[in-house]
């Protein structure tokens, strides 16, 4: 693949994941604000699951973005991250 267009690409990639993970942080806040207002134990406990899967939705999209940022900087610099 043409180096312009990996990069391009790369790019597009990261700022699809930025923009994500900022709504799944919003998902989680509001599942366990849900969690709290709720008298439910059964609602609180499915709230409080749903908040989880939530942190661990951003969790995957922090490791995809460092992934990503670094592969960005091999192909950018010919030479990957410290740690990659």
């Amino acid at each position: 693949m043409e180096k312009k267009k990996e990069i391009k690409e790369l790019e597009e990639m990261i700022e699809i994941v930025l923009l994500r993970i900022p709504r799944e942080i919003e998902a989680r806040n509001f599942y366990m604000s849900a969690a709290k207002k709720t008298n439910s134990e059964m609602a609180k406990e499915l709230f409080i699951n749903l908040s989880q899967q939530e942190q661990g939705h951003e969790a995957e999209l922090r490791r995809i973005l460092k992934h990503l940022q670094g592969e960005l900087h091999t192909i950018k610099t010919g030479h990957p991250e410290n740690g990659h």
